[in-house]
């Protein structure tokens, strides 16, 4: 029996199976999931474009795994964050966090 159950959100879209069913997550996928969603809500994605002082970025970084430890499901002291630069115009970051369910990766 899975302790979390959401509806699983893709594209801002709730999915669904072919029947036109929602498609339902659980537990580390729901986690991941929410920790997404709370990263792009707390706006501080949007404070990394442009921006090219170190410094700067690196307090950004600080400031999300600020908030994806906010989380009471994610193990503190865990969270990582990732910046890969496919090139000099695109930026991924990655997220990584240990929860009770194991290591969730979250690409924002």
């Amino acid at each position: 029996m899975a302790t979390y159950i959401d509806l699983l959100i893709t594209d801002d879209d709730i999915s669904t199976d072919t029947a036109g069913q929602p498609l339902l997550v659980t537990d580390r996928d729901v986690i991941a999931q929410d920790t997404r969603h709370a990263i792009r809500e707390s706006g501080l994605l949007t404070k990394l474009i442009g921006q090219r002082d170190s410094q700067q970025r690196a307090l950004v970084r600080k400031q999300i795994r600020q908030v994806v430890e906010s989380d009471s499901r994610i193990k503190p002291g865990t969270s990582a964050v990732t910046e890969y630069f496919a090139t000099t115009k695109n930026v991924q970051i990655t997220v990584t966090a240990e929860t009770e369910f194991g290591l969730i990766t979250v690409g924002a």
